[in-house]
């Protein structure tokens, strides 16, 4: 009898069920196991209602009416909500046959509500409040993330060949770049970077280093279980002739071309290596799309199939497709490689999309709200999973899962034993045809910023608004959403000028929008979710850089609730 390698993983996939072990081949040998290459593409800022295969499933009645609002209030670049939805369906046509080939997740969430954090959770499977991470700034912080907790040395230690290409944003700037220019201009050692004129010697000098995409050695990609990176460690890199990529421990100077082309050209190279060397691989395809600023305008043949339609749209939808013709380009590498049959292709976005002039609707429909925020629009992300060796025929699960689930699946799925204490857990008997998910529950401690999307422009004062916004702490189960939002202080925002105390919602979850705080009529449903987030906050360190009034709110929102904590609870 023939043994396939579908036959060959499906039969390693019952074993990785049981005992979590795969059987491997010798050291030496070509390969034969079943360990699959995982490859995981993260787009950066894309929201739910902009992902094809969940667009098919949202009407325009589901729009956030804020959002609607804001575009229909627009000077000019105006467009209809039905043309809008109709972009967003026909512009991942790859991705939508692989979510009909794999797993669809429809309540997927990030580990966070920004990128930063987002990241470090998905890089160690933790928390990231675990690290004393809340914000951007936190991850920023020396010392803030524990490079021991990344997991992609054990793959590398497991024989695989691993990469990293694009977005890493994990940890500071390598301020030893900045000090020799600092010098040279008068400067002191501790300046700040982003006082710089912007027009200026000094910081053109510091972009001609590298220096916005650097990242000092002790958590750079190629000392932290990567073989190959090819990025940037910043919270964006420009569409074209960006200066902030690193190709290893090396400045790549300008990188000219359109970036979500030169990111895929790479990782069809890594692909290339991995066959060459016959080693299963890891590795990690994180695009910049769609990460603001929009503009320039893609390639013309990115936009050909929206030319009908206005601008925005053209120009939004135009980068989307362009990462979907990049997915095909890698897909179809597998394949010829003979590679596809057993790699796990993990699709997803690091946060809920920053919806605003540029990044269009639907935005994060059905719900509302965007990046920065604990409204489900801040933090359900797409998710897909394509393995055909082991999913079969295409599957659609509402069972709530995480970012941090990614790489305890991609461990387990490669015998890979993971740490005990890991926040996320292998979704692998969900690939198997589970019907329930491994969580009872998710929960978000976090910065509840309106500075990320279309909300920005209630400010009264941007730079105030990002230093005194409120917290948020979030727990979502399978049936319920409970949120407590920190006081609004006055004067920070147009619509609430004499502020707003602190709130506590409950919203069933098929209350998308969030309409009906149903709280008073459920009090034994807030209680059990409150005490399930007090017993977190008992755990959690305080942040490593965001404000520790906001944050210490969120704390003694638990009065009495849970003690011995980090946090002095």
């Amino acid at each position: 009898m023939n043994v396939t390698v579908r036959d060959r993983v499906r039969i390693c996939l019952v074993s990785l069920l049981l005992v979590a072990v795969c059987v491997l081949g010798a050291p030496g040998a070509r390969r034969a196991d079943c360990r699959p290459n995982v490859l995981v593409i993260m787009m950066d800022d894309f929201g739910v209602g902009q992902f094809a295969p969940l667009a098919q499933r949202i009407k325009e009645e589901d729009y956030d009416p804020a959002f609607v609002e804001y575009v229909r209030g627009m000077k000019n670049g105006q467009y209809g909500n039905d043309t809008a939805l109709e972009a967003a369906r026909r512009a991942m046509p790859v991705m939508s046959g692989l979510a009909s080939d794999g797993i669809l997740f429809t309540r997927a969430f990030s580990s966070s509500a920004l990128c930063a954090p987002s990241r470090c959770g998905f890089a160690t499977g933790l928390h990231p409040n675990r690290f004393g991470v809340y914000s951007n700034g936190d991850v920023t912080r020396e010392g803030a993330l524990d490079p021991d907790r990344i997991l992609a040395p054990r793959f590398r230690e497991a024989g695989y060949l691993t990469g990293h290409i694009g977005k890493w944003h994990l940890g500071p700037l390598d301020d030893d770049l900045a000090r020799p220019v600092y010098e040279r201009h008068g400067l002191a050692p501790d300046t700040n970077p982003y006082g710089l004129d912007r027009e200026g010697e000094a910081w053109r000098e510091l972009e001609a280093t590298g220096y916005f995409g650097s990242v000092p050695d002790k958590l750079h990609p190629l000392n932290n279980g990567f073989d190959v990176y090819y990025g940037y460690n910043y919270h964006q890199s420009r569409w074209y002739d960006e200066q902030n990529v690193w190709d290893g421990f090396e400045h790549a100077g300008v990188q000219r071309g359109y970036n979500t082309e030169t990111f895929t050209d790479r990782a069809v190279a890594f692909i290339d290596r991995a066959q060459r060397e016959d080693k299963p691989f890891l590795l990690n395809l994180h695009y910049h799309a769609v990460h603001g600023p929009l503009f320039p305008n893609p390639p013309d043949r990115y936009m050909e199939p929206f030319a009908e339609m206005p601008g925005l749209l053209r120009n939004f939808y135009g980068h989307v497709y362009a990462v979907d013709r990049g997915i095909r380009r890698v897909v179809d590498a597998l394949r010829s490689r003979e590679m596809l049959e057993n790699t796990l292709l993990v699709f997803t976005s690091d946060n809920g999309g920053s919806v605003s002039r540029e990044s269009t609707l639907p935005g994060n429909a059905p719900h509302r709200g965007h990046k920065g925020q604990y409204t489900l629009g801040g933090t359900r992300v797409p998710l897909v999973m394509h393995w055909p060796a082991a999913t079969g025929a295409g599957r659609v699960t509402d069972a709530p899962v995480s970012l941090l689930d990614i790489m305890p699946t991609a461990m387990a799925a490669a015998g890979i034993e993971a740490p005990e204490d890991l926040d996320g857990r292998s979704l692998l008997p969900l690939i198997g045809g589970a019907e329930e998910g491994p969580h009872d529950h998710l929960v978000w401690f976090g910065l509840h910023s309106r500075s990320w999307g279309f909300l920005r422009e209630t400010a009264v004062n941007f730079q105030t608004m990002r230093a005194h916004e409120p917290g948020s702490w979030t727990v979502v189960t399978d049936r319920w959403v409970l949120r407590f939002t920190g006081a609004v202080d006055p004067g920070l925002y147009t619509d609430l000028p004499e502020g707003r105390p602190a709130r506590l919602a409950l919203y069933r979850a098929e209350d998308d929008l969030e309409r009906h705080n149903v709280a008073d009529r459920y009090p034994e449903t807030v209680q059990r979710l409150r005490a399930v987030a007090a017993q977190r906050a008992g755990e959690l360190p305080p942040p490593a850089w965001w404000n520790q009034r906001k944050w210490r709110e969120l704390i003694d929102s638990f009065p009495g609730e849970a003690r011995g904590g980090k946090n002095g609870l």
